[in-house]
């Protein structure tokens, strides 16, 4: 497949060697609140908000600025991993004290110069981070 034969969505972020991989992203102007439990991990109206499509079209993604995250409460975890889209990834986990969550989000630290935008935000599951929106 040649690029010639693709129609490349205007705006987007292209994987260099699969442009049928892309995101966009937009940055959102409303109060974004991640909760564990009654704990507020991450809490911004700067949200940087991803949609993706490789394989499937996935949900979009809110990134919170590292500046808005409770890195206190967040401790590196072990894991890591690597999208050809967007770099390698390092995962947080929770802990206040009470309760403990492995891999509640994660971070570009390592995102591929054309993804660098990711690289100063924070990711978290929403199977195991409460995300809210408000106006």
């Amino acid at each position: 497949i040649t690029m010639e034969q693709i129609t490349l969505v205007k705006d987007a972020i292209h994987r260099p060697d699969e442009p049928r991989h892309f995101m966009e992203y937009t940055y959102m102007d409303q109060l974004y609140v991640a909760k564990i439990g009654e704990t507020i991990v991450a809490e911004s109206r700067t949200i940087l908000k991803l949609s993706e499509v490789g394989y499937h079209i996935y949900d979009p993604v809110p990134y919170f600025p590292l500046s808005d995250v409770r890195l206190d409460l967040l401790q590196a975890s072990d894991k890591s991993s690597h999208c050809p889209l967007k770099g390698n990834t390092n995962y947080y986990n929770f802990d206040n004290g009470n309760t403990y969550v492995e891999a509640v989000g994660w971070c570009y630290s390592q995102a591929l110069d054309f993804a660098s935008v990711l690289a100063d935000y924070v990711a978290f599951d929403g199977y195991l981070v409460d995300i809210s929106i408000t106006n």
